[in-house]
Order: structure tokens, then C-alpha cells, then sequence
């Protein structure tokens, strides 16, 4: 992460806190982050240095009207008027890292081979929120590789659930036992 990830990131937050605007700050800036990952050429566009930063504006002015309010707006504008939009996604990532614990809130990943049903995955929540004691956001990845089961990231932690570990360790249970 760099410094100035790290220093506009901190920036947007510390508004975001101020205008006790923390929640609505977060939503608009992930959609807009959504917005330039999918339409490469927008992000293409605003770093295209044959084109003056009063068209950039006026570009995102035209794909984002009013729509998103003022305080991220005019911190879209400086990062263009700074030469700093090249930092946008990474910016985004540190200003989450903050956002999610201000929330009592962490990020969860469930790999499984066929995707959760709604019932599995409000349980899943429900105990790993309890687990860590926070807010659990879980996001569904589907890797047919552990062949059943689930392995669920949570930060640093994993949980394996998967078929292929326990495989594994059964392996590495019947080696041992011939060792014997």
C-alpha cells in the first residue's frame, strides 16, 4: 500500500467520519470503484494524459451527475487535479481497511463447489459473526478443487472444511500408520 493510498485514503475517511457520513461514503465510493472496474475504458479515459483535467472532470460530471454526494465528488476532482487517479482502486482498498473496523465489520471469503443457498449462507454469517464477534460480510467463491465441503477465510484465519483436507488428512493418517 502506498503513501499516498494510505494519506488519501485517510483523508476521505476522516470526512466521511466528520460528516457522519461513514456508511453512505462507503457504498458510493465501492459503486464507483464497481463502475471503473467493469467499463475499462472509462479508468482509461481518466488517465489518458493527451486530455486535460477540465474534460476528465467534466466526463465524470456527465457520468455521475449529481448522483453520489459532494464530499466524494470533489475528492474524485482533486485526485485528477493532483495527478492521482492512478491510485483510485488502491486508494479505495485502504480507505476499506479503515471503513471496516470504524463498522465493527470484517470480510469473509466461503469457498464451496456449488454456490450457498440463502438459508446456509444467513447461518454461516450468523455463526461466524459470532465467532469474531463482528459484522460478517461473506462473499461466495465457487473452486471446484476442494471437492466438497467448504474453507472459509476470515483475515488471517482459515477454516478448512473441505473434503480434499480431510482426504488429506486421512492420507496422512494411514502413512503414519504404516510407519508403525
Amino acid at each position: 500500500m502506498s503513501l499516498v493510498a494510505k494519506r488519501y485514503a485517510q483523508a476521505l475517511f476522516d470526512t466521511a467520519v466528520d460528516k457522519n457520513i461513514v456508511d453512505g461514503m462507503y457504498d458510493e465510493f465501492s459503486s464507483v470503484i464497481d463502475l471503473f472496474k467493469s467499463e475499462a475504458g472509462l479508468m482509461n479515459l481518466m488517465l489518458t494524459p493527451s486530455m486535460n483535467t477540465s474534460e476528465k472532470k467534466g466526463v465524470l460530471g456527465r457520468v455521475f451527475g449529481d448522483s453520489y454526494n459532494q464530499y466524494l465528488r470533489n475528492f474524485l476532482n482533486i485526485l485528477l487535479d493532483k495527478n492521482r487517479f492512478e491510485f483510485l482502486l488502491e486508494i479505495h482498498d485502504t480507505f476499506k481497511q479503515l471503513v471496516l473496523p470504524y463498522k465493527n465489520t470484517v470480510e469473509a471469503r466461503v469457498l464451496t463447489v456449488v454456490p450457498l443457498d440463502e438459508a446456509l449462507r444467513v447461518a454461516l454469517e450468523a455463526n461466524l459473526a459470532k465467532r469474531f464477534d463482528k459484522k460478517v460480510i461473506l462473499e461466495n467463491v465457487i473452486d471446484d478443487s476442494i471437492l466438497g465441503g467448504a474453507v472459509v477465510y476470515v483475515g488471517d484465519q482459515v477454516i478448512d472444511g473441505s473434503i480434499k483436507n480431510q482426504l488429506s488428512q486421512m492420507k496422512t493418517q494411514m502413512n503414519s500408520l504404516r510407519l508403525h
